[in-house]
This record gives C-alpha cells, sequence and structure tokens, in this order.
C-alpha cells in the first residue's frame, strides 16, 4: 500500500508535467492612450460605482479550463478596435462590459484556438473591456458611445484563476493543496478496495 508521501510525490510528478494545470488565460491590455480615454469615461459617468482599476483594464483573448501542457509564448502586436455596446455580463447581470468590434482580437481568438485546442465555456469569443463590477441597475441605453478608437497592446499569459470576483472565497481551496489531493487519491482508492471486498464477500456468501 502507498504511504501518504508517496502520493504527495505522485501528485508533483503529475502536475509537474502540466504547465497550466487550472487552464488557460490569455488577455490584452489596452494601450496607454486608450487606458486614459477609458478611465476618464469611468470617472465622468460611472460614478459611485465599483469600476474597474486602470492598471487593470483590458480584454480578454482566452479563458478556457481545459488544462494544457505546453508553454504559450506572448504574441507581440497591436490589435484596433471600436465601441459596439454596452452589455452586462454575470450570473446577477451586474457587471458592465463595452464589447468591441474588433477584426484583429477575433482573428488572435481564432488563432490560439486553433493552434493549442483551447476551449471556452461560452458559445462566441465576445471582445470587452469590463468597466464596473457594481452595475446593478444601471441603464445602459441611458450612456452615451464610448466614441474613440480602442487600441490593444501586451499580450499576456497566465493560469486562469476562478476566483474572477476577487472575493477570495474557494470552497474547495482545500482540495487544491498538493495534500488535499493527495488525501483525496488515498481516499478514494480506499473506497474502490472496500467495495471491491464487499464484492467478493457477496459472491462468497453466494456460493455458501
Amino acid at each position: 500500500m502507498k504511504t501518504f508521501k508517496e502520493y504527495i510525490l505522485e501528485i508533483e510528478e503529475q502536475e509537474n508535467e502540466i504547465t497550466f494545470p487550472g487552464g488557460v488565460y490569455i488577455s490584452v491590455k489596452l494601450s496607454e492612450e486608450t487606458t486614459n480615454l477609458v478611465f476618464e469615461y469611468q470617472e465622468k459617468y460611472l460614478k459611485g460605482r465599483d469600476i474597474v482599476d486602470i492598471d487593470s483594464l483590458h480584454c480578454t483573448l482566452i479563458y478556457s479550463k481545459k488544462p494544457h501542457v505546453d508553454n504559450i509564448e506572448p504574441e507581440e502586436y497591436t490589435a484596433i478596435g471600436t465601441f459596439q455596446e454596452f452589455n452586462l455580463f454575470g450570473p446577477n447581470k451586474d457587471t458592465l462590459v463595452a464589447e468591441i468590434n474588433s477584426q484583429d482580437l477575433r482573428r488572435r481568438n481564432e488563432e490560439l484556438v486553433e493552434k493549442y485546442g483551447f476551449i471556452s465555456d461560452f458559445d462566441e469569443y465576445k471582445s470587452h473591456v469590463t468597466l464596473s463590477y457594481n452595475a446593478d441597475g444601471i441603464d445602459i441605453n441611458a450612456l452615451p458611445p464610448m466614441d474613440f478608437v480602442f487600441t490593444f497592446t501586451n499580450e499576456t499569459v497566465e493560469q486562469l484563476d476562478l476566483d474572477w470576483n476577487g472575493t477570495g472565497d474557494n470552497n474547495n481551496d482545500e482540495e487544491e493543496t498538493l495534500a488535499g489531493k493527495a488525501l483525496k487519491q488515498m481516499k478514494n482508492k480506499e473506497e474502490k478496495s472496500d467495495n471491491s471486498e464487499d464484492s467478493d464477500d457477496e459472491e462468497q456468501n453466494k456460493k455458501g
């Protein structure tokens, strides 16, 4: 029977083989000029809302929960887009986003999916910039359009963080540690062993 330490080493070896065990998140930053224009808009029209910090403004390219083995090198490029419409995302429809019409971003998303086989939870890719996480009750039709060109640069590749709302509330933290995973694996093996023994006992009883 394996010791707890052997289970730990086995889990470590498995995870070392996967570059992104928790999935992949790829985003692209706004240019300095676009960042300043967006921030000015937030300050003017979204006062009192929980606006996204100026240093955190970005556009998501890939949100894939599928574990990924290969290294991913971020590309250097400039993407251009224009404001399309406002929308409310999230389970409570309180996350305000500006959807962006950009052939450059759509093309880059398609390239990444084709090259690395990423899988998204969403039916289609919608390039957007999140403006506020506290837009409950806001009338998006009353907001003036963002009538400037959006420029994107500085692609970033990182481990997917499912705690997107920043609350840090994760009930599965214990299972995500190496010790937690090892305990879970040991427990599963013990349960299989117990089930196997029960089946053997039942078979013996039938024969008896």
